[in-house]
C-alpha cells in the first residue's frame, strides 16, 4: 500500500513536467513558428528572445522536462 502511495505521488510529478514542458515549451515554440513571438509567461519566465534563441529556449525546456520524466519513471521502476 505504501509504495502506491510513491507510485501516485510520482505520477503527479510527471504529470507537473508534462504540464510544463507543454505550456511553457510546446506551445511557445508552436507560436513563434507561427506568429514569431512566444506567449506571455514564456516571457514573463525568460524575458524576450528573437533569432536562433526564440526555438532553442522551448526546445530546451521540453527537452529537460522529458528528461524529468524518464528519471522519474526509472526511480517508480526501481521502487516496483
Amino acid at each position: 500500500m505504501a509504495q502506491d502511495g510513491k507510485n501516485r505521488t510520482i505520477d503527479g510529478a510527471q504529470g507537473v513536467f508534462a504540464l510544463i514542458g507543454i505550456t511553457v515549451g510546446a506551445i511557445p515554440l508552436v507560436r513563434w513558428m507561427v506568429d514569431g513571438q512566444h506567449g506571455g509567461l514564456f516571457r514573463w519566465l525568460f524575458g524576450t528572445h528573437s533569432g536562433s534563441m526564440g526555438y532553442v529556449l522551448p526546445i530546451v525546456v521540453i527537452v529537460v522536462a522529458i528528461a524529468f520524466i524518464g528519471a522519474l519513471e526509472i526511480v517508480k521502476k526501481r521502487r516496483a
